[in-house]
C-alpha cells in the first residue's frame, strides 16, 4: 500500500492574527468547516490547525494538496467554498490572514 503522505506535494500556510478572546470560536468554526468538507475538496489531502502556545491571538492552518492547480483553485478569490468560510471568520480577525505556498520535499510522520 503506498504511503498517502507521498501524494502531498504542496502546502498552503495560513497565519491569522485573531482579536482577543476569539480563539475558541475560530477553532470551532474551522473544525466544523473541515469536517463538513472532508473528502469533498478536490486535491486536498488534509489539514493541521495550530494554536500558538505563547500567543493566544495567533493561529496557523496548514492545508495539504496533491497538486498546485487544485490548491490555487481553492484559494482563488472567486472560490465560493473558501469565501464562505472567510466571511464567517472575518469578525474574529485582527488583520487579514497571511498566506504562503510551499512545495513539499519530504513528508514523514
Amino acid at each position: 500500500m503506498p504511503n498517502t503522505l507521498d501524494s502531498i506535494k504542496y502546502v498552503k500556510y495560513n497565519k491569522a492574527r485573531l482579536k482577543a478572546g476569539k480563539r475558541n470560536g475560530n477553532k470551532s468554526m474551522l473544525l466544523e468547516y473541515f469536517k463538513e468538507h472532508e473528502g469533498k475538496v478536490r486535491g486536498m489531502k488534509g489539514f493541521v490547525i495550530l494554536d500558538n502556545i505563547q500567543d493566544s491571538q495567533e493561529s496557523i492552518v496548514l492545508t495539504f494538496w496533491e497538486n498546485k492547480e487544485d490548491m490555487d483553485a481553492f484559494y482563488h478569490p472567486d472560490s465560493k467554498i473558501l469565501s464562505d468560510l472567510v466571511d464567517k471568520l472575518k469578525p474574529s480577525f485582527e488583520q487579514p490572514p497571511e498566506r504562503k505556498d510551499y512545495e513539499v520535499i519530504k513528508f514523514k510522520l
